[in-house]
């Protein structure tokens, strides 16, 4: 990074971190962990949101579409108490002693009598409703359908009287008005008008038939041949309607004028195509008497220099004679008497009199072939002919097709007005009959000016609402909130996965290194000292857990891969070397190096095998020049086999002499739980140091990858875990302590500490 380098060599704040003692010790006792849910649910937190989100998704949805709201439909019909006489005008209370028990008494009557209920019950047969047909009637109840036992079938009347008997459908005469109220508690609000409407109807029908039969049974007599006429006036005008929809229009006569004339214009050009035909066989039977075609010499000299003038070859001699005679001419009047002048002379000669060969050329060939061209001309327009005279039957034809359509819609047309014209007078006689019946209908009604007694008040409208899905969708909400909390509790319990350095110390009991902070949770503008600050924290802490400073051959290993193993091992040893010492950076993984590439180590600087074999390593390390760090690549095209190579005496006295020349000698292993490669360097180095990426690596694995550490009997100083947030680092707040330089707002995202100076990679900043 550009701006890390000043950060390198800062003094420490922070105070190192208490090791334990050496592994071949008893851990000390751990406490129990506390059992902090808030803690679990905001680590977790998206497990949280998620298992809400679903089970809202799921449970709000199906609470809005299966728990369906109950509606109160209620109707009311009036009972006048007196009836005014049409002829004296004084009041007539008929049969009604005492006018509540009458009210009462009806209303009763409308709930148990067996014809209104049996009429009522035949008038909603017809309507196909689910409360007649025994089915469910809620979602709910359709989905545990299957699970119950089939339900009796009941006939209309039973499931009204059930409907009844559990008060879904009542009947009350309502204090102190003229009022008869029917009341139905139903899920579905258009169904319950109906009942409750046909309940109404039916109440206040059967009480103006008992009390008016006979005038009744006239005018529903003639209200029903009304209907009928009617009906047969609506029939009469759906089929006048169908038969004008293709046109759009009843008034036919224009339109069949138009295909008259339209048939006219087609048999005129059906004309027209059949002379030209004729003429077209003419021109063929005379084409077919000609061998060849005949030309005038005008035309013959036309054609022939046609041809002579397509020729490729006269064509560039024609341009090179154009530009030669073009260059002469400028030549002539810039330098007149140029010895070159006779040259381009001779050359435009030798040209012209070559183009004057070629042209004779080609007119001699020409000639040859002549009488061959005229015959193939008047054999290509015999062709051309037939080929007109069957595009000409092919239009014939297709408008001969035409016509014949035209002919048959024409006749449609006509059929249509004549077939409109009858029901339109149809209409007019039934439409006088049915005026004549209104009318009659109309003075009987103005004889029966005594009012009816039971008379509609108002049809069936809702007046109270039961919805329990807003406080079921209340609940649920809560709900998923605590099924959310809950598994995200379950879930930190259960995850074995490193996140902070203190699930290090609390599964491992290893002590913490360092760490290195996330790029996402820092600033682009402070990652660069947090980053370098990291790393010194990690050279002190370091030092204080080996005795007698950093080790001087350091192991630098993971349990598993892309763990950041590499990325550690480099930024620690261009930590070291910036720091004035004297470090070599080994890439000790023989099996997948990274070392070279992430370096940018040019190719065939030397490899760590050739080392191992015995060669110089003096003339094999590639220095870095922005660090002075030195840096032993591994070869990743070399087939021998690792273990081998590093168990061998060579390598062990090559280790030793190098851990001589350097002050520090950082090696990247492979991850220990994949190769034992990773064993074999701890026994060549001090110390090892483990690395762990927050997030990914799992505490078991890096308990077993230090358990194989120290049976090999090689001291595990601790464990860095990399990738951690910044509030969780032990390398914080002291970015916000210090002054901010007015470079230090870049963005630097990188994560090694090799890049190049400013100076050297020509930044101004």
């Amino acid at each position: 990074m550009n701006n890390l380098e000043k950060y390198l060599d800062q003094v420490i704040e922070q105070k190192p971190v208490v090791y334990e003692p050496p592994a071949e010790s008893p851990p000390p006792p751990q406490e129990p962990p506390t059992v902090n849910l808030l803690a679990s649910v905001r680590k977790r937190w998206y497990i949280a949101l998620a298992v809400t989100v679903v089970i809202c998704a799921v449970a709000l949805p199906a609470i809005w579409l299966l728990v369906e709201p109950q509606y109160l439909v209620q109707g009311a019909v009036k009972v006048r108490p007196v009836v005014p006489a049409v002829l004296t005008g004084g009041a007539d209370p008929g049969d009604i002693g005492t006018y509540s028990d009458f009210v009462n008494t009806q209303a009763m009557l409308l709930m148990n009598n067996s014809n209104t209920l049996h009429a009522i019950a035949d008038d909603l047969a017809g309507r196909n409703l689910p409360f007649l047909s025994g089915t469910p009637q809620t979602r709910i109840q359709k989905l545990v359908a299957p699970l119950l036992p089939p339900k009796r079938n009941l006939s209309p009347e039973s499931l009204l009287r059930e409907a009844i008997s559990k008060r879904q459908i009542t009947a009350s005469a309502l204090a102190r008005t003229e009022l008869i109220a029917v009341s139905m508690r139903s899920y579905n609000i258009d169904e319950a008008r109906t009942i409750v409407d046909t309940f109404l109807r039916s109440y206040e029908a059967k009480s103006r038939v008992d009390a008016d039969q006979v005038e009744n049974q006239n005018l529903m007599s003639l209200e029903r041949q009304r209907d009928e006429l009617l009906k047969r006036i609506m029939d009469q005008r759906q089929r006048i309607r169908a038969l004008a929809e293709n046109y759009g229009t009843t008034v036919l006569a224009p339109r069949q004028e138009m295909e008259l004339g339209i048939q006219t214009r087609l048999l005129t050009d059906l004309t027209q195509l059949e002379s030209e035909r004729i003429a077209a066989e003419a021109t063929i039977s005379l084409l077919e008497k000609t061998e060849k075609v005949e030309l005038s010499p005008e035309q013959l000299v036309s054609l022939r220099r046609e041809y002579v003038n397509s020729d490729p070859m006269v064509t560039e001699l024609s341009k090179s004679i154009v530009a030669m005679e073009r260059d002469l001419i400028t030549l002539n009047s810039l330098m007149p008497g140029h010895p070159n002048l006779a040259q381009r002379q001779t050359a435009l000669e030798m040209f012209k009199k070559r183009l004057d060969d070629k042209r004779q050329e080609l007119e001699q060939e020409y000639d040859s072939g002549l009488e061959r061209r005229l015959k193939e001309a008047a054999q290509q327009r015999l062709t051309a002919a037939r080929l007109q005279l069957a595009q000409i039957q092919t239009r014939y034809d297709r408008v001969r097709e035409v016509v014949d359509r035209q002919d048959t819609q024409t006749k449609e047309v006509g059929r249509t007005n004549l077939e409109i014209q009858d029901h339109q007078f149809q209409v007019q006689v039934d439409q006088e009959l049915y005026d004549t019946m209104c009318r009659r209908i109309k003075i009987l009604e103005m004889e029966q000016q005594r009012p009816p007694r039971v008379e509609l008040a108002y049809l069936a409208e809702r007046t109270e609402t039961y919805d329990r899905r807003v406080q079921l969708a209340t609940a649920a909400v809560f709900g998923a909130l605590a099924c959310g909390f809950g598994l995200a509790f379950l879930r930190d319990k259960m995850d074995k996965t490193l996140q902070t350095p203190e699930d290090v110390t609390r599964h491992l009991h290893l002590p913490i290194v360092g760490t290195t902070t996330s790029s996402h949770t820092v600033k682009p503008a402070l990652f660069a000292e947090q980053i370098a600050g990291d790393y010194q924290t990690i050279r002190a802490n370091l030092g204080l857990l080996h005795d007698g400073g950093i080790p001087r051959r350091l192991v630098v290993s993971s349990a598993g891969t892309r763990e950041g193993k590499t990325t550690f091992a480099v930024n620690l040893a261009t930590s070291l070397a910036k720091s004035g010492k004297k470090v070599l950076l080994i890439d000790g993984d023989l099996r997948k190096p990274d070392v070279e590439h992430m370096l940018n180590v040019p190719k065939g600087s030397g490899y760590l095998q050739d080392v191992l074999l015995g060669g110089d390593s003096s003339s094999l390390i590639y220095v870095l020049p922005s660090s002075g760090l030195h840096v032993l690549a591994a070869n990743p095209r070399h087939t021998a086999d690792p273990y081998e190579l590093l168990t061998s005496a060579t390598a062990v006295e090559q280790i030793e002499r190098l851990g001589r020349e350097y002050d520090h000698v950082i090696i990247d292993s492979p991850p220990v739980l994949a190769f034992p490669d990773a064993l074999v360097w701890a026994k060549l180095a001090d110390a090892v140091v483990l690395v762990g990426f927050a997030g990914q690596t799992r505490a078991p694995e890096l308990q077993e990858a230090r358990e194989r550490f120290v049976r090999g009997r090689t001291r595990v100083l601790g464990a860095v875990l990399s990738n951690v947030p910044v509030d969780q680092s032990l390398y914080r707040h002291a970015y916000t302590y210090r002054g901010r330089s007015p470079a230090a707002g870049r963005k630097a995202r990188k994560l090694l500490l090799t890049s190049q100076p400013p100076q050297e990679r020509g930044d101004t900043a």
